[in-house]
């Protein structure tokens, strides 16, 4: 393969990565995660053929240095785009993430609300009057069956 023709592929992979972080942002916007496991294989799949042209390109004598004025261009714009989508991608997982883990800890919190806290019992055999109580129901109960 020329270096003209590696040269072109990394455009076209370059483009399809791209194309591929466009639409994660699209699911992540729309919060439609079902999709995204099938993006995440392509995303791999694609950034495992852009390094293997990269370092044939970097091996090769004239590698980019010869690169002429269109496929310059084209070579330019498809990493700029590229660069501009992995920094807004980037964003938007922090973003999930973090509001993940916030709806996590609001159900870690209302489950530990929801369970209460243990209820002992003070020197009369009551319930401290600081303690917090549990939600309805019954507590332990003794019945004195002595007449």
């Amino acid at each position: 393969m020329s270096d003209e023709d590696r040269i072109d592929l990394l455009v076209a992979l370059t483009e399809r990565l791209a194309d591929c972080l466009a639409q994660e942002l699209a699911l992540l916007g729309h919060r439609r995660i079902e999709g995204l496991a099938e993006l995440q294989r392509e995303k791999s799949r694609l950034i495992g053929a852009y390094e293997t042209e990269v370092k044939h390109l970097r091996q090769s004598e004239a590698g980019l240095a010869g690169l002429a004025g269109e496929r310059k261009r084209a070579m330019l714009q498809a990493a700029e785009r590229l660069k501009r989508l992995v920094a807004d991608n980037e964003r938007a997982l922090r973003a999930a993430k973090t509001v993940n883990d916030r709806v996590l800890q609001a159900i870690v919190e209302a489950l530990e609300r929801e369970r209460g806290q243990p209820v002992g019992y003070g020197r009369r055999g009551r319930p401290p009057g600081n303690a917090p109580r549990r939600g309805a129901g019954i507590g332990a109960v003794t019945l004195d069956e002595r007449l």
